[in-house]
């Protein structure tokens, strides 16, 4: 790589755009920050439009540039201007988004445990949803419509890159439980008080748990769907959703052995 060609601008048109990106404010993009998210990105299948690696990493934007992907070197000055973290980790990438097709698209197998997630608003709740379905063996996610960006970066670096190593789905709560019934899925819903024991309740076979966002708000589509509680003691009313649903799916039990065992 030229060192003539490194970006020692501000005002460069690239670094304007992963500014414009990293805001949310170009649709069909997507910005990773630092080797491990670019790597998982890599890995899934997700196109990368460009690479920013800093000017005194040759050997990262060497190894990416092997791999094929168009590698820009910058000062890492601005690398740190235009990053979102409060220290930048010296690459950054503008990642194609990849569409959320709807469930009824998937072929899932006889014990896969999935996850609707409904409209979580805030990003780090989402991600550590993400991170915890991948942990606890879940096969694949459902992000309905009007919660974060699953693709968002506050999203990303609270899954550790969960988001995209999982098969994520997307669509309405209508559509999606029509799907997941044709698919044979049993359905139940989270709920903060109320349900079935989740230390006793059933999870097995082909199980698709719903879970609301921050104030319990599942759509109506969903009401009459069996519920599951956890059990909490002292004067705590419920639990944070991202907690709730890491306490739920790892009780399904497909962390054991894997989702397929």
């Amino acid at each position: 790589m030229d060192a003539e060609l490194v970006i020692r601008s501000r005002q460069n048109s690239l670094l304007k755009r992963v500014g414009a990106v990293g805001a949310g404010k170009e649709e069909g993009r997507f910005l990773l920050e630092g080797e491990r998210l670019i790597r998982d990105a890599l890995g899934a299948g997700v196109e990368l439009e460009v690479v920013l690696v800093a000017e005194d990493d040759m050997a990262l934007a060497g190894d990416l540039a092997a791999d094929g992907v168009e590698v820009r070197l910058v000062e890492a000055e601005l690398l740190q201007q235009v990053s979102a973290l409060k220290t930048s980790p010296g690459s950054m990438a503008l990642g194609l988004t990849p569409s959320l097709k709807s469930v009824s698209e998937w072929t899932p197998g006889d014990r896969d445990l999935l996850l609707v997630v409904g409209p979580v608003a805030d990003p780090g709740n989402l991600g550590a949803l993400l991170r915890s379905a991948e942990a606890s063996g879940v096969s694949a996610v459902v992000c309905l419509s009007e919660g974060a960006r699953p693709y968002g970066s506050k999203v990303l670096r609270g899954s550790m890159g969960s988001a995209l190593r999982l098969p994520l789905f997307g669509g309405e709560a209508s559509e999606t439980r029509a799907a997941l019934e044709s698919l044979g899925f049993r359905q139940a819903k989270a709920a903060t008080r109320g349900g079935a024991d989740a230390g006793s309740f059933d999870f097995e076979g082909r199980f698709a748990l719903w879970i609301g966002g921050e104030v319990d708000d599942l759509p109506a589509e969903v009401a009459d769907l069996e519920a599951v509680t956890i059990e909490t003691a002292g004067a705590a009313e419920s639990l944070n959703v991202a907690v709730a649903g890491a306490l739920l799916l790892f009780a399904a039990g497909r962390n054991k052995g894997g989702a397929s065992a």
